[in-house]
């Protein structure tokens, strides 16, 4: 062992992995807007990356919130697409 690695910090490489909290926070906001929406409020690239997204996220969640989520953001999408229809 060299004289220089006695006194080097290890690299320590921060969590990538979302926690569940944060998770939980950016889907209930996500699900707040379209509750609170009379018109999609989402356009049509946003809306093709949500639904390609949540379910991904939801996957971090417990499994009875991960199917309530995905639920709502489903019956969610299908009011506002058929208001705009």
């Amino acid at each position: 062992m060299s004289q220089f690695e006695l006194f080097t910090q290890p690299v320590v490489q921060p969590s990538t992995e979302p926690s569940v909290d944060a998770v939980r926070a950016r889907l209930e906001a996500l699900l707040k807007s379209l509750r609170e929406a009379e018109v999609m409020p989402l356009s049509e690239r946003k809306l093709a990356y949500w639904t390609t997204v949540v379910p991904q996220m939801s996957r971090w969640l417990p499994d009875d919130e991960r199917a309530a989520v995905r639920a709502e953001f489903s019956t969610q999408i299908d009011r506002l697409t058929r208001r705009a229809a």
